[in-house]
C-alpha cells in the first residue's frame, strides 16, 4: 500500500510546475494538489494523455495505443480508486495465441502448451522450467549485466531460443536485441506471469476502465481543476532555469512562469534540450537513453479475427503482434466494431516514420493476410495509422548505471519519465509509480526546508495586488 500523500502535506504551500500532461504529469499534479499545493501543468500538444492518450474513432472514443490493467498493478489501481473510478473497472479472462509457419495456435492453457507444434517435447520441458525459474527471481538487478541472448540460451535451451525467443525479440526490439539486458525478458515474464491465477487452470485475467483512458484523463482533469490546478495546453516549453535563490523559471513562447519546483516528464532528449543548467554527469545519463519508436496500424473490423487478445508472432512479419482489443473489452465500448492494433516497435530513424500511410498499410495488410487468410477488404470498416518516435527506452546491459535520478543536478528540478523504469517494462502502472516517487521527494524536501518566501509566492502576491 502506498502512503497517503495528503498525510505528508507541508506547512508552506508550494507552486509546482509540471512539464508534460501525460499519465505521469497528471498523476503527479493530482497528488500534489491533494497534499495542499498549487500546480500548473504545461503540455505542448492540444490533447492531454501522452502515450496513454485517446482517439475519437468516429463512433466511439478509445485508447490511441493499446493498454491493459493487471491485477498486480497496485499504484495504478490505487490511482483509479483515488479518482473514485473503481466501479468502472472491468476484468476479463483472456487468451493468448501464437502464429507460426503452421498457422495460429492457442497458447493459454497447459494443454495448449503441450500441443504447440513449433518446439519439441524436450524444448517444452525446458521452456516451462525456464519460465518458472525466471518468474521466481525477485530482483532483476543481477541480470542487467548479462546480454539477453546468451542468458536466455542458457536458461531455456538453444532450441527454444532459436525457434521461439529470438523471433519474438526480433519483433519487439529489432537490432537492439543484441544490446539488451536479460533483465528485460525477466521483467516481461514476471509481469505477464502476475496476470495468471495461482490455481491449476492458470487463467489469464486482464482489466480496463469503461471508456478507456479517456475516462481516467477526464476524471484527472476534473479533479485537478476542481482543486485549483491550472492546465496549459499547446504551450511548448523552451527553457527551464534556476534563479539562484532556489526557485525555478519556465520559459514558453508566450510567458515566463515561476515555481518552487519543476517536474519534467518528457522524453530524456527533450528534457536535456530545455535544461541548460544540468551538469555534464546528469546530462550524460539523459543522452545515453535510447528509445524504440512505434508505428501502429489500428483497424475497425466488422468481424472477429481470432479468439486471442494477443497473438505473438514467430514469423518475419511487418508488425510486432496482433492485439485484438475487443477480445478484452466489451463490444459495447466500440459500437459493435472489432478493434485491432498492429504495432511495430522500431528505431526512431526507421523509414516507416517517413513512409506514407498507404505504403505502411500495404505492407501491414500483406502481413495480416498471412495470419488471417480469409480476411477480406469488406471486413475492414476503417483504418488508422499512428506514429510515436520515443516510446520505449532500450534496457541495455548495465543500464541502471546510467538511469537519471529523480532529483537532477539542479536543486528543485526533478525528472519523472520512462527512462527511470527499473525491474519492469513500459506500462502505465510504472509511470504512476514514478510520478508518486517524484511527488514524495518534493514533499520530503519541502518538509525539511525553511519557511522563506519564494519567488513564486512573490509573483503570486504581485499579481493579486495588480
Amino acid at each position: 500500500m502506498l502512503p497517503s500523500v495528503s498525510a505528508t502535506a507541508t506547512a508552506r504551500r508550494l507552486h509546482v510546475g509540471i512539464i508534460g500532461g501525460g499519465i505521469t504529469g497528471l498523476t503527479a499534479a493530482f497528488y500534489l494538489l491533494r497534499a495542499g499545493h498549487r500546480v500548473t501543468v504545461i503540455e505542448s500538444r492540444r490533447q492531454l494523455g501522452g502515450l496513454a492518450t485517446y482517439y475519437n474513432f468516429g463512433d466511439f472514443c478509445w485508447d490511441k495505443f493499446y493498454h491493459c490493467i493487471l491485477t498486480s498493478d497496485q499504484p495504478l489501481l490505487h490511482l483509479i480508486n483515488d479518482l473514485s473510478l473503481s466501479q468502472e473497472l472491468r476484468w476479463t479472462e483472456t487468451k493468448v495465441g501464437f502464429f507460426t509457419g503452421q498457422g495460429l495456435h492457442p497458447f493459454t492453457t497447459t494443454a495448449d502448451f503441450l500441443r504447440f507444434p513449433a518446439i519439441s517435447l524436450w524444448d517444452k520441458f525446458r521452456l516451462g522450467l525456464g519460465i518458472l525459474y525466471t518468474s521466481r527471481i525477485q530482483d532483476g538487478h543481477s541480470l542487467e549485466r548479462k546480454p539477453i541472448g546468451p542468458w536466455m540460451t542458457k536458461v531455456f535451451g538453444r532450441g527454444n531460443y532459436r525457434k521461439l525467443w529470438e523471433p519474438l525479440l526480433k519483433c519487439k526490439l529489432g537490432e537492439a536485441r543484441h544490446e539488451a539486458a536479460a533483465s528485460f525478458i525477466w521483467a516481461t515474464i514476471r509481469r505477464l506471469y502476475s496476470t495468471r491465477d495461482k490455481g491449476a487452470s492458470k487463467k489469464e485475467c486482464l482489466g480496463y476502465v469503461r471508456g478507456g483512458y479517456h475516462t481516467v484523463f477526464a476524471r484527472l482533469v476534473r479533479q485537478i481543476q476542481g482543486m485549483g490546478g491550472t492546465i496549459l495546453t499547446e504551450t511548448p516549453v523552451e527553457e527551464v532555469r534556476a534563479d539562484g535563490f532556489g526557485d525555478m523559471t519556465v520559459s514558453t513562447g508566450r510567458q515566463r512562469l515561476h515555481f518552487d519546483y519543476v517536474i519534467g516528464t518528457t522524453p530524456s532528449g527533450a528534457f536535456s534540450r530545455m535544461t541548460p543548467e544540468l551538469d555534464d554527469t546528469y546530462r550524460g545519463k539523459l543522452q545515453r537513453t535510447r528509445y524504440m519508436g512505434m508505428v501502429c496500424v489500428t483497424l475497425l473490423l466488422k468481424r472477429r479475427l481470432t479468439p486471442y487478445y494477443c497473438t505473438n508472432l514467430i514469423e518475419d512479419l511487418p508488425f510486432t503482434g496482433v492485439i485484438e482489443m475487443t477480445n478484452l473489452i466489451s463490444l459495447e465500448e466500440t459500437q459493435g466494431l472489432h478493434l485491432v492494433y498492429l504495432p511495430k516497435y522500431t528505431s526512431p530513424g526507421d523509414p516507416l516514420f517517413q513512409a506514407g500511410d498507404d505504403e505502411v498499410w500495404a505492407s501491414f495488410r500483406k502481413g495480416l493476410q498471412q495470419v488471417v487468410p480469409d480476411l477480406k477488404d469488406d471486413d475492414i470498416e476503417k483504418r488508422f495509422i499512428f506514429r510515436e518516435q520515443f516510446v520505449q527506452p532500450i534496457q541495455e546491459t548495465g543500464f541502471s548505471d546510467f538511469i537519471p535520478e529523480t532529483q537532477t543536478s539542479v536543486p528543485h528540478l526533478l525528472l519523472a519519465n520512462t527512462s527511470q523504469i527499473v525491474n519492469s517494462t513500459l506500462n502505465n502502472n510504472e509511470m504512476v509509480r514514478i510520478a508518486r516517487q517524484a511527488v514524495d521527494l518534493i514533499l520530503t524536501q519541502a518538509q525539511a526546508a525553511s519557511g522563506r518566501q519564494s519567488l513564486a509566492e512573490i509573483h503570486e502576491i504581485a499579481s493579486i495586488d495588480r
